[in-house]
């Protein structure tokens, strides 16, 4: 007998369709920055025990309360209807995804509406796939003309920043954020693709501004390198929001998909000049590997927040068999992602905990009734 689909729960959620997108997006508007005083920070090398002097300024503390963050949107678009396709990982996968924003704007923000009402207090930008090389896609897939209508990836990006604004905006009580996103510009996962420094600072500029007016922070996700996460924080700290950096890990080891250490990683991102990192994760991660690797974590970023939002994916053995699943997805309870992974989290320093692809909105609401 066939299991149940694990994300048949979350169908339905949308209260609307849309036959029309938006158009083309307002131009982004100026982002005033935050004032900084010139103190410097000097922090303890988690290695060495040498003090590092840093000139970063950090804008929040470690809190004592846990910021609970939304789950994976592509998915939970998938389960709303939309269609995805293609190998895990790659570009082709979350084309759908990315034309929803001007194509289906209401789907969006009733997925993103799902998560502030089941508790999140920081929802993501539906822009993950919005990048020059997914877009490419576009023409070969037919949605060249819609990408082109609505100002190519700067419109598309902008677009997805509306919804995740005017969305936390019909829900006031809640209060929620705004994390625009800052994702990979090549395949998830893929370390061995990621472009030049200087290729992917030019990318991330265009995103940064375009995000930047309807964010209240800004959050590089996904990150397989350590290049990558220092252009992509390069370019957020050109618009003075806060920033919070999200590596993706080795399945075996606490590494990046790059084999580089978290040391490296974390280092380089809080070198950048201008930057104000006030949080250090992992995403789209296992939740196995993520709790062998916070304890590091808090280790080597002792001045900042430090969080996690792992996924749902299936696990395979070695022959390439699902391990605890069926499909796409694991079966992974809400019960079991709070008390056998987020939980752990915490006590190992974690301020912020979430969802990526396969946790969905039963899983946030679990979360905010075991931690609120």
């Amino acid at each position: 007998m066939q299991k149940e689909d694990p994300i048949s729960a979350e169908k339905g959620m949308s209260a609307h369709s849309a036959s029309e997108g938006y158009g083309t997006p307002p131009p982004p508007a100026i982002v005033e920055k935050r004032k900084e005083s010139p103190e410097k920070v000097k922090k303890h090398s988690a290695t060495a025990g040498e003090p590092v002097e840093l000139s970063l300024k950090f804008s929040c503390k470690t809190c004592e309360t846990v910021t609970i963050l939304d789950g994976g949107m592509g998915h939970q678009l998938k389960a709303m209807g939309i269609e995805i396709k293609g190998e895990v990982g790659s570009i082709r996968r979350f084309l759908g995804v990315a034309v929803a924003n001007t194509e289906n704007p209401q789907m969006v923000k009733d997925a993103h509406l799902a998560y502030i009402d089941a508790g999140a207090q920081v929802v993501t930008t539906n822009n993950y796939a919005c990048v020059p090389k997914c877009l490419e896609h576009a023409d070969s897939s037919g949605d060249g003309d819609s990408v082109l209508r609505n100002g190519g990836v700067a419109g598309m990006v902008a677009a997805a920043g509306k919804l995740a604004r005017e969305a936390c905006d019909e829900r006031p009580e809640c209060k929620a954020k705004v994390a625009g996103s800052m994702p990979p510009l090549a395949e998830s996962y893929r370390a061995d693709l990621v472009g030049p420094y200087e290729q992917n600072l030019e990318q991330y500029l265009i995103i940064a501004k375009s995000i930047a007016p309807y964010s209240d922070l800004l959050i590089c996700e996904t990150m397989s390198t350590v290049d990558e996460a220092r252009a992509a924080v390069t370019a957020g700290a050109t618009t003075g929001l806060p920033i919070w950096v999200s590596w993706t890990l080795k399945e075996n080891e606490p590494v990046l998909r790059s084999g580089e250490s978290l040391k490296d990683a974390v280092e380089a991102v809080m070198m950048v000049p201008g930057a104000k990192v006030e949080a250090c994760l992992f995403n789209c991660t296992s939740p196995e590997i993520v709790s062998v690797a916070m304890p590091q974590l808090r280790e080597l970023a002792p001045g900042v927040r430090i969080g996690a939002y792992a996924n749902g994916f299936s696990k395979q053995s070695a022959d390439g068999s699902i391990i605890g699943g069926c499909g796409e997805y694991r079966d992974l309870s809400p019960n079991e992602y709070h008390d056998s992974f987020a939980a752990d989290w915490i006590k190992s320093g974690a301020t912020i905990v979430g969802g990526c692809c396969g946790i969905f909105p039963r899983h946030i609401s679990h979360l905010k009734k075991m931690l609120h």
